[in-house]
């Protein structure tokens, strides 16, 4: 079901060492390597997504981006880094949406019963071009669903577990005609090297909280928290 990356199957970095093969290590130039390996996900993941529909995130494209959390502060960077679109960008948490007025995003909205509605008003009643939900869980995927425009497209990052009904009939309401809808994960090496690039321009900014190695439990428990607004970071 996943890759067998560091940390996923085999161990991974929470270590003093930890040995890779030099053909999987990237150079980093001036870039701050504690703060830079968030970009090997928490970056990665969201250039993948984007880059799946980046064909439609033309100037006047309006991309709504939902969960400004870990991977959504940097995919919301990434689209106003490497595109023209108007951003719209969602959360629940006011931090994380102080966060997206920070970086650039266009409008700013609460995750709420009233954003569907506020969304199709700004897209004159037709939807967004293009949804990307950074969170996954069943209000949010009901979000995307119901403020896609036709024709759009939906990219579910989150694993949330959420679900939305399909069926191929003349009756079917779950998404509008022509919706292409694909669960995205992970990403390709010219994705990082795309990310570390735009890192090294200073158009990425990893929001991070550092703990000591030895503090471990607190990193998690801030997390299961929901206390930490971008990456938690061991530091050895």
């Amino acid at each position: 079901m996943f890759p067998t990356t560091p940390g996923i199957g085999p161990d991974g970095a929470m270590a003093e060492y930890m040995l890779a093969p030099a053909r999987q290590l990237e150079h980093l130039g001036e870039l701050d390597p504690v703060t830079a390996g968030p970009l090997a996900d928490a970056a990665l993941t969201p250039m993948h997504a984007v880059n799946s529909v980046r064909d439609r995130l033309t100037p006047g494209a309006t991309v709504v981006l939902i969960g400004i959390g870990g991977l959504g502060h940097l995919g919301l960077q990434i689209v106003k880094a490497t595109t023209g679109a108007r951003v719209i960008a969602l959360d629940t948490d006011a931090a994380k949406l102080a966060v997206a007025r920070q970086h650039g995003a266009d409008l700013v909205l609460a995750s709420d019963d009233a954003a569907p509605q506020r969304i199709l008003d700004e897209t004159g009643g037709y939807g967004a071009d293009i949804v990307i939900d950074f969170v996954g869980v069943q209000p949010t995927v009901e979000l995307a669903t119901q403020v896609i425009g036709p024709e759009g497209l939906i990219r579910l990052v989150g694993l949330g577990g959420g679900r939305f009904p399909f069926a191929a009939d003349a009756d079917s309401v779950s998404l509008p005609w022509g919706v292409n809808a694909q669960r995205s994960y992970g990403g390709t090496r010219a994705d990082l090297l795309a990310v570390i690039a735009l890192a090294q321009r200073g158009k990425l900014h990893v929001e991070t909280v550092r703990y000591e190695l030895a503090d471990f439990q607190r990193a998690f428990d801030d997390l299961a928290a929901g206390k930490i607004v971008g990456r938690a970071i061991l530091v050895p």
